[in-house]
């Protein structure tokens, strides 16, 4: 049986949760029909009435457990998103998981 590879989206959502929501799902029939398992952050359940800092550690885990982080234009001016690249480049570093980065081209 192939696996597909699995893709997080990591995208800036906080002050435009309906924007990002609708750009998520774009991607990930987009990213899909390329083959790529994907999970948004908005697939997470992150526990009942979720505060910032539980989505974050929900959302670090589901992607920890993908192959692939899609980064989407804007994610360095995010915080949750720029705690996720960082997350990404030590894991990178320390030889603990060997993700592939993409970044939404412009």
């Amino acid at each position: 049986m192939v696996t597909k590879p699995k893709i997080y989206i990591s995208l800036p959502i906080t002050g435009q949760e309906s924007r990002a929501r609708e750009k998520a799902d774009k991607l990930k029939i987009a990213l899909s029909k390329q083959g790529y398992e994907v999970v948004s952050p908005f697939d997470i359940y992150a526990g009942k009435d979720p505060d910032y800092e539980d989505h974050i550690c929900f959302d670090l885990r589901a992607m920890l457990e993908c192959d692939i982080v899609y980064f989407c234009q804007g994610w360095e001016h995010s915080c949750g998103c720029g705690i996720e690249h960082d997350t990404v480049m030590r894991m990178k570093a320390y030889n603990k998981k060997d993700f592939k980065v993409m970044y939404e081209p412009i």
